[in-house]
């Protein structure tokens, strides 16, 4: 990430998918944004600056500060949590600007509680909430294409190798393999031959 993009998302503001800290808070605060990012869309946590005043405060960093950043992904987040923590200088300050990517085995929790993102604050879901973010197909092995194919599917009743490739830009030869892998796990049934061949779930 450069300086133009943070500018950028300064000027958007905190919301959905952007965080703001003047300070680097403590391990729970941190461990609370990763889960709330993950069982979301994702989104990016930056610390060092004040968003209300846009001023560039910097923060305080050890040598280890990374590595206890994203250490807190794999110790206070189950499942696991695997931040991309990068660090921008301007002059003599610092700033810490940490990716979150969507999980694919939520819901995610610290301390046994799931969080989410809403709007600009990240708070504990609510039971039904929690239900509506479980992947049904968590822990079966998947690629995040495929658990998305499913997701089209549930929605459309069907995909295709054309859908698909379009869908996720890959080869013929790619959604050909991951398709099949889904049949063979017997997650999705294949109906239909050559050009019509289509890819549906089986029946409950």
């Amino acid at each position: 990430m450069n300086w133009d993009e943070v500018i950028q998302l300064l000027n958007q503001g905190e919301g959905q998918s952007v965080e703001f800290d003047k300070t680097i808070p403590s391990y729970d605060d941190i461990a609370r944004e990763y889960i709330a990012f993950s069982n979301c869309d994702g989104g990016k946590i930056i610390f060092g600056i004040d968003d209300k005043n846009k001023h560039l405060m910097g923060v305080e960093l050890a040598e280890d500060t990374a590595e206890k950043l994203m250490s807190i992904g794999r110790e206070k987040c189950i499942p696991p949590v695997t931040p991309h923590v990068e660090i921008l200088e301007k002059g003599d300050k610092k700033i810490v600007v940490i990716t979150i990517n969507e999980g694919d085995e939520k819901p995610y929790k610290t301390d046994e509680i799931c969080y989410i993102r809403d709007g600009n604050i990240s708070r504990p879901a609510r039971e039904k909430e929690e239900e509506e973010i479980k992947s049904p197909w968590a822990g079966k092995d998947l690629n995040k294409r495929q658990k998305r194919a499913l997701s089209l599917i549930s929605e459309h009743g069907m995909i295709t190798n054309r859908e698909y490739r379009e869908a996720f830009n890959v080869s013929h030869k790619t959604a050909h393999i991951e398709l099949t892998l889904l049949v063979e796990k017997k997650i999705l049934d294949s109906q239909g031959a050559g050009r019509n061949t289509h890819y549906v779930l089986p029946p409950q």
